[in-house]
């Protein structure tokens, strides 16, 4: 019998499992968020299927040790935050495929939320804050940018129509005829916005949204990320959010315990990253992730290709 591991209890739903069983699978659970190097080495073992659940990183090791895995499945888009060595688990032969449809409308129902509440003053006028009244900006007749018009921006695209803004265009390293939003180059882009969303995977490089790229953004304008870590250069970042010119909001914190002392007005962030966790994002990322790792295992596709 063909057996999987999953790992951590958060993504991958008992009646999934069930299915997998179903199907003919034994299942091994390593029940930790952010498992070892040495318990996913042990764990791995003569396992065919992976299902990548936590938190954990893989290594040449882990992959060294897996003496029969033919394909891992994660469960999210960002599986190269994940598996670094992917070019060398491929070369191995083992498949890894991801969930890409699964978060997105969860992620970009999060990115509008924030934007809402940081335009209009949420933090400021609430509890939290000492303001009792306050003329905010909302989100109708703004200039939106979005940077990166993926799933993720997309989805923003067509959660914003309905706010009334009073443009929408993008930035992204290839241009997209089927779009109804004006392209523009990212300068143009940064100069023009009254709020930029951040839609750009780890790929776009370290510190791609650097000293550089934040100096030209608007007085008072609003950045809203919730992508890759290290995607921003978070010292520059930190830099002009001291100084209160533009504000910012981010499913990541910033490293820098510096940040806690800004007022939550200007930057708000999560504690660890949470934009992705919805309840009916979990469900879908669940049967996505196990279809996936049937299929794999059962019918098979092109080696070393990512879904």
């Amino acid at each position: 019998m063909k057996s999987i591991l999953i790992t951590d209890s958060l993504f991958i739903l008992s009646e999934h499992e069930e299915k997998l069983r179903d199907a003919g699978f034994e299942i091994e659970r390593l029940d930790k968020p952010q498992a070892t190097e040495e318990e996913l080495i042990e764990a791995i073992k003569g396992k065919d299927g992976y299902i990548l659940g936590g938190i954990e990183t893989l290594t040449d090791k882990i992959i060294d040790s897996a003496d029969n895995l033919k394909a891992i499945v994660f469960t999210g888009i960002g599986y190269k935050d994940f598996i670094p060595n992917h070019e060398y688990v491929t070369s191995k032969g083992i498949i890894i495929a991801n969930t890409p449809d699964a978060p997105t409308h969860a992620v970009a129902e999060w990115a509008v939320t924030m934007a809402l509440a940081m335009n209009r003053n949420v933090f400021d006028l609430g509890r939290a804050g000492e303001k009792k009244f306050m003329t905010s900006k909302g989100i109708e007749n703004q200039h939106i940018g979005i940077v990166g018009l993926g799933r993720i921006g997309k989805e923003i695209e067509k959660m914003l129509q309905p706010f009334r803004p009073a443009s929408i265009s993008y930035f992204s390293k290839h241009k997209h005829d089927d779009s109804q939003i004006e392209y523009k180059e990212l300068d143009t882009l940064l100069k023009d916005s009254d709020i930029v969303f951040l839609c750009v995977s780890k790929d776009a490089g370290k510190n791609f949204f650097g000293k550089d790229q934040l100096a030209q953004m608007k007085d008072g304008a609003l950045l809203v990320t919730f992508m890759a870590e290290n995607i921003i250069d978070e010292e520059a970042l930190l830099a002009e959010l001291k100084t209160g010119r533009i504000r910012g909001v981010s499913d990541h914190p910033i490293h820098n315990q510096e940040s806690n002392n800004l007022p939550m007005g200007v930057w708000y962030c999560f504690n660890a990253s949470n934009a992705f966790n919805t309840a009916t994002e979990i469900r879908l990322c669940s049967d996505m992730a196990t279809k996936s790792m049937i299929n794999l295992l059962t019918i098979g596709t092109d080696n070393n290709k990512v879904n």
